[in-house]
């Protein structure tokens, strides 16, 4: 059963016309080259777990979990599907079915321990500015 986050994008989801556009500018698909790593395999991705018809796998939680939601894709979508939307639901629900990889895991631990996604301690925080003063 799906969680409720992801149903909420039911019509985005199958309003996605397949068109391409957010494929070309996509970093990671020039990265991988695989259609599911960029929006359109994602949505795709989220229809199968919408319907139930797909076998999650540590190499579609990979996939999905490696989106930076950059949010271009949705800039370049000519149907406005919010993908980076549906991409985060996405992550929940397979979070919620525990495939949630171990770096993502790590980064949220760091930000609710320390604000930030490197885990460095707040009070190092701006220490890379250069003070002119002194």
């Amino acid at each position: 059963m799906t969680n409720e986050r992801l149903r909420e994008y039911t019509d985005d989801i199958y309003s996605c016309m397949r068109c391409g556009f957010c494929i070309a500018q996509c970093p990671l698909y020039e990265n991988y080259g695989w259609a599911s790593n960029n929006a359109r395999g994602r949505i795709l991705i989220a229809r199968g777990v919408l319907e139930n018809k797909l076998k999650l796998s540590d190499y579609i939680a990979e996939s999905v979990f490696s989106c930076t939601t950059c949010d271009y894709c949705y800039l370049l979508c000519p149907s406005g599907i919010h993908t980076t939307d549906i991409i985060r639901a996405l992550k929940c629900e397979l979070s919620k079915r525990d495939y949630s990889l171990d770096s993502s895991i790590r980064i949220l631990e760091n930000i609710r321990r320390e604000g930030n996604p490197y885990g460095e301690p707040k009070s190092k925080r701006g220490s890379w500015i250069r003070d002119e003063d002194k």
